[in-house]
């Protein structure tokens, strides 16, 4: 058994949560349905800035390449993985955990939906028809991940995408498919290609065709999006993401290379940024010059026509430039 001081000292041992302070928090809170407490206990070991006044205040998102604190991450998932031990009685407080304003209680809530998503089948088993995902209580563990991914805040999605790889690795290919529901929301989609977009994970992945789907699906997304949602934090990181994931995913499976050569047909400007910006990423790789130059070339042949092309004089600099 780990020494009490572990918790003081945020060191969490790999595995199965060793804390009997923690785990006697952890059953008080299961059967009263109220994480406060546990909350508490974790406030000192979550990594997060500490609490003022009691309450810790939601922080903001501070944009992709912002510092943040390092997050516990591992004493997130042992306190996930205990609370679905406890089973269908657990219910109640990963509900509680998911409705509260706590960037850790979020993440430890997300590791908690990852156990019981995890559990509900086996490696590359596809869950029972009639909705056999859900608990004895209702609760579908993958469709309240997801309902997680729409936290605006990063630190909070990082959870959530550390939490979705963990199904995904115990479950393999059979989730890939069930991601077509998170693909209809700019923050899912981009949580959903995060998590699939990690090499060591795609290599124990088969379902080439279903991660082309997902693709599919997100680009769809951005390509057709109103020009009202042009400003959305979702959006704005959806296309700030999928180039990486784009590189990530091709990677591994040839027929994302193919998908790609399709979308340099695409005429939305936003759109072909991100397929310009995906080839750019590709180069960074293990891809040859030539299969790169070749999309590249494919890019370029359907740029549109700058209207009137007739008046641009070329060599001449935009004078516009650098002015306020």
């Amino acid at each position: 058994m780990a020494d009490t001081s572990d918790l003081r000292r945020g060191a969490t041992p790999p595995g199965a949560l060793r804390n009997p302070k923690i785990d006697a928090a952890i059953e008080r809170a299961v059967q009263l349905g109220d994480p406060a407490e546990l909350l508490a206990l974790l406030d000192r070991s979550s990594g997060l800035p500490a609490r003022r006044g009691g309450v810790r205040a939601p922080g903001p998102d501070l944009g992709p390449n912002a510092p943040l604190p390092r997050v516990n991450l591992d004493l997130a998932r042992a306190v996930g993985a205990a609370i679905a031990d406890r089973g269908a009685p657990a219910e109640r407080l990963v509900r509680a955990l998911c409705s509260t304003a706590e960037e850790y209680a979020l993440i430890v809530a997300a590791q908690a939906l990852a156990s019981l998503a995890a559990r509900a089948g086996g490696a590359g088993q596809a869950p029972r028809a009639g909705g056999a995902r859900r608990g004895k209580g209702g609760l579908d563990p993958l469709e309240a991940l997801e309902e997680l991914a729409e936290d605006p805040r990063r630190v909070v999605r990082d959870g959530v995408v550390a939490a979705l790889r963990a199904v995904i690795a115990a479950r393999g290919d059979a989730v890939v498919a069930e991601l077509s529901s998170w693909t209809d929301g700019y923050l899912q989609a981009y949580v959903a290609l995060e998590a699939l977009a990690e090499r060591t994970l795609l290599a124990r992945l088969s379902a080439g065709a279903e991660v082309v789907e997902r693709l599919e699906e997100a680009f769809v997304l951005s390509d057709r999006s109103p020009r009202a949602d042009e400003r959305l934090q979702g959006l704005r990181l959806l296309r700030q993401g999928m180039p990486a994931q784009i590189a990530a995913l091709a990677g591994r499976f040839p027929e994302v290379v193919r998908w790609l050569e399709e979308k340099t047909r695409a005429e939305r400007p936003e759109s072909r940024d991100v397929v310009a910006d995906a080839i750019a990423a590709l180069r960074k790789t293990s891809f040859s010059d030539a299969e790169v130059d070749r999309l590249s070339a494919a890019l370029g042949a359907t740029a549109p026509t700058p209207r009137y092309a007739a008046r641009i004089v070329q060599g001449t600099r935009k004078r516009s430039k650098g002015r306020r």
